[in-house]
């Protein structure tokens, strides 16, 4: 009787059978690409940011869109891939040294209080008579920062695979985006086929906007990053600081990778003191708090522009992805906002018309 019941049940069991087939399969297929999605969500983000400039380098060599794919690639290796190693080697070869760089902020810290410190409303004499009585000089010695230092070297020759191994998925999103520039036809195509199998109309306009969003992000970032250069390099040249050009162009190297221009303004300003040039800094400090401010507002400005997204969930999808994916989440936080908001007004449109 069971036997019977079991033959009769056999189109379920053999669908059950392949269901199965298929999710293992498919789970297998994943666990072979899990490590290359981070290195191919990249290269998909230089692919989309630059496509407009590897169709014009095409259409300047007449349509050889592989001469054009090659020499993209060699580009974003000179940009990304090249200053990425040697910030690398710079970081392994001066980190045992920081006790001797950091030594004339030390004797500043252990001295008395700047005379600006006393005017800062409400906590300015607070802070001046911690200062005085070596709080701070007690928090930061040079004992301290040369132990930091030993430890962080270690743990850099400790962890060379783990460097290692995020300058090689760097590596492989570059070369992925040339694969990308070459064969990008077809994928858009694909893509735009596989979304509207999946959800019709709604699901090829999501999918647009996704791709115009990842596009007005990179315009936003990088746009906001060249402001925050430009400005930082001028506030630089009013205080009198040294290669103002230099250190404006690695503001644009921090702010692309929202590392923040505080890293090279701070420095700035203490090396002022040390000059006792106290006005300039304290107008660095204003200056450059006031520029990391402005970038809350410029870069959702910027990436309104071209997407469609209002400018609230611009700044909600830029500043949320941010927390919670890092650097990547500027794209991600935006561009899943932006589908969300398409496929939800697309499905509210659809109902209104029924």
């Amino acid at each position: 009787m069971l036997f019977k019941s079991l033959l009769s049940g056999g189109l379920i069991v053999e669908k059950s059978f392949l269901l199965l087939l298929v999710g293992g399969l498919l789970y297998a297929c994943f666990q072979i690409v899990a490590p290359f999605i981070p290195s191919f969500i990249w290269a998909l983000i230089l692919t989309l940011s630059t496509w407009p400039y590897y169709q014009f380098i095409s259409r300047k060599l007449g349509g050889r869109e592989k001469t054009a794919a090659v020499i993209m690639t060699l580009l974003q290796l000179m940009i990304f891939v090249i200053p990425a190693l040697y910030a690398l080697e710079a970081v392994s070869t001066h980190l045992p040294r920081i006790d001797t760089v950091t030594e004339p902020v030390l004797e500043w810290i252990k001295g008395p209080p700047p005379n600006w410190l006393d005017e800062i409303p409400f906590i300015g004499e607070k802070l001046s008579d911690t200062w005085r009585e070596g709080t701070f000089s007690s928090l930061i010695s040079a004992e301290k920062i040369r132990s930091l230092a030993t430890t962080t070297g270690s743990w850099i020759l400790h962890s060379s695979a783990s460097i290692a191994l995020t300058a090689f998925n760097v590596l492989l999103a570059v070369l992925m985006s040339g694969f990308l520039y070459s064969h990008g036809e077809l994928g858009a195509s694909f893509a735009l086929r596989f979304a509207n199998r999946i959800g019709g109309e709604a699901g090829t306009a999501a999918t647009r906007t996704a791709a115009v969003t990842v596009r007005a992000v990179s315009l936003g970032v990088i746009g906001t990053a060249l402001i925050q250069a430009l400005l930082s390099g001028i506030g630089f040249a009013i205080a009198g600081l040294p290669a103002a050009s230099i250190l404006g162009l690695l503001c644009f190297l921090l702010a692309v990778l929202q590392v923040g221009t505080a890293v090279v303004w701070i420095p700035a300003a203490a090396w002022l003191h040390h000059l006792d040039q106290d006005g300039f800094a304290v107008f660095t400090v204003a200056w450059g708090i006031s520029i990391n401010v402005m970038d809350n507002f410029v870069k959702p400005y910027f990436i309104g522009l071209s997407s469609p997204l209002p400018f609230l969930l611009i700044m909600i999808g830029v500043i949320g992805g941010l927390l919670a994916w890092g650097f990547v989440g500027i794209f991600l936080g935006t561009s899943l906002l932006a589908v969300a908001y398409s496929t939800f007004f697309s499905w509210l449109e659809a109902q209104e018309i029924k």
